[in-house]
C-alpha cells in the first residue's frame, strides 16, 4: 500500500511556502516561492502551480494525496473558502478554494482553506510546544501579525473568522492613516512594523539603529 500525504501551502506576505507532509509529520520537496509583485489572481495561480508541482513530486514516490492544506494571512469565510488578505493586493474577497478545486482532477482530494492563525496552533497541537494541550495560544509576527487560539481542546474561529486577527487592536491614540489598511497593533508591532517603527525613531534622532543580517 502506498503511504499517504497532504499538500501543505503557507502563504504569507511576502513568499508562498509548499510541501509534501507525510501522516508523521515529515516533510518532503519544501520550496519557498517570493511573490514578489505578484496580486491578485497571479499571487492564486501561483498556489495552485505550487500544489502541481508537490502533485508530480507525489507521483514519481508513489505516495497517495489525501487533501490539500492552505494556510492564507487573513480572513477565510467559511466553507466556501473566500479569502480576505490585507496584505495581498486585490484578495478582498477572493476564491481560493474554488480556484483550487477547478485545478484538481481528482475529487476525492480534499481541499481546506484555513487562516494562519488556526494552522500554527493545530500544528503546535499536532507536532510542537502546544502537544497535550487544551488551551494555548500561538502569536504569529511576520509581514503581519496574529494569534491561533486554542480554548478547551478546540481551535477559536469566531462568528466571522476573525478571532485572533489581533493586528487590528488599537494600542492607544490618535488614530492614524496607516492603521487603515492592517490595523494599529500590526503596525507596530509586526516585522515590517517594528523596521518601520526604528526607521521614524531614528529620524527624530531618538535612536541609533543596527541590523545584523545573518
Amino acid at each position: 500500500m502506498n503511504p499517504q500525504a497532504v499538500i501543505a501551502l503557507d502563504l504569507g506576505g511576502t513568499k508562498l511556502a509548499a510541501a509534501l507532509v507525510l501522516s508523521d509529520g515529515w516533510k518532503l520537496g519544501h520550496q519557498s516561492t517570493p511573490l514578489g509583485s505578484r496580486t491578485g489572481a497571479a499571487v492564486g495561480q501561483l498556489v495552485v502551480e505550487e500544489m502541481n508541482r508537490v502533485r508530480q513530486l507525489a507521483r514519481r514516490r508513489h505516495i497517495t494525496v489525501k487533501g490539500a492544506g492552505v494556510c492564507v494571512p487573513g480572513i477565510v469565510a467559511g466553507k466556501a473558502g473566500r479569502v480576505w488578505a490585507p496584505n495581498i493586493g486585490g484578495w478582498d474577497d477572493y476564491p481560493l478554494k474554488a480556484e483550487i478545486k477547478a485545478a484538481v482532477s481528482d475529487q476525492s482530494v480534499r481541499i481546506a482553506v484555513e487562516s494562519d492563525r488556526s494552522a500554527s496552533i493545530l500544528g503546535e497541537v499536532w507536532q510542537g510546544a502546544a502537544r497535550d494541550c487544551r488551551n494555548a495560544i500561538f502569536l504569529a509576527v511576520g509581514t503581519g501579525i496574529g494569534a491561533g487560539i486554542l480554548a478547551d481542546g478546540r481551535v477559536l474561529d469566531g462568528a466571522q473568522g476573525s478571532a485572533g486577527a489581533i493586528g487590528w487592536m488599537a494600542l492607544g491614540r490618535p488614530f492614524r492613516p496607516e492603521y487603515v489598511a492592517c490595523g494599529c497593533f500590526e503596525s507596530h508591532a509586526s516585522g515590517e512594523g517594528i523596521a518601520n517603527m526604528a526607521r521614524e525613531a531614528a529620524a527624530r534622532g531618538c535612536v541609533v539603529v543596527r541590523v545584523n543580517r545573518s
